[in-house]
């Protein structure tokens, strides 16, 4: 079972940033709970996690970063997108810096991951803040001389800051095939 949480404030949201994340998890053939980012999330009786992204000026979630302190004890994969990776970056001791970005643009993957081999790739984002760095991640991909791609640190927990569901779908399929 993948615990899907969204992070989208309003429900219309969800049809962009949720939705396709959903249908990515029912054609691996894995079934999935919704939870919402605002309601009480229990990790533990799932398999893994995949925290959505949310729309652009949306930052009702970072609110509730404390709801999410349970992934602290949790044993399994996490994959963090966009709303989803500011939220690990900033449980593992990352602070988030403005950093606006609308489009697609390169992606240089410095470290092999169940998400992405070394190389470049194409992905879309669209974000406001990029993790800083920290003592609990590592980082494994840049655009840029942003961190758009992490690990935690002794962890099977992703976090990337442009939007997979878009673009580059092999990389939740990647974080997905890696749980099994």
């Amino acid at each position: 079972m993948i615990l899907v949480v969204s992070t989208c404030r309003y429900r219309l949201s969800e049809e962009e940033f949720v939705r396709p994340i959903l249908e990515i998890v029912r054609g691996q053939g894995l079934n999935y709970t919704l939870k919402r980012y605002y309601e009480d999330l229990e990790f533990g009786g799932c398999d893994g996690v995949i925290i959505c992204g949310t729309a652009l000026m949306d930052f009702d979630y970072l609110s509730y970063v404390d709801r999410f302190r349970g992934l602290l004890g949790y044993k399994g994969g996490v994959l963090g997108i966009c709303a989803g990776y500011q939220i690990l970056a900033r449980l593992f001791g990352c602070s988030l810096e403005p950093r606006p970005k609308i489009g697609v643009y390169t992606v240089r993957v410095v470290r092999d991951s169940p998400l992405a081999r070394r190389g470049e790739f194409r992905a879309y984002f669209l974000h406001s803040y990029a993790a800083t760095r920290g003592d609990g991640i590592e980082a494994l991909a840049y655009e840029g001389g942003e961190i758009c791609m992490f690990r935690v640190k002794d962890r099977d927990f992703y976090g990337v800051s442009f939007h997979p569901e878009v673009l580059n779908r092999e990389v939740i399929i990647g974080f997905l095939k890696a749980l099994r």
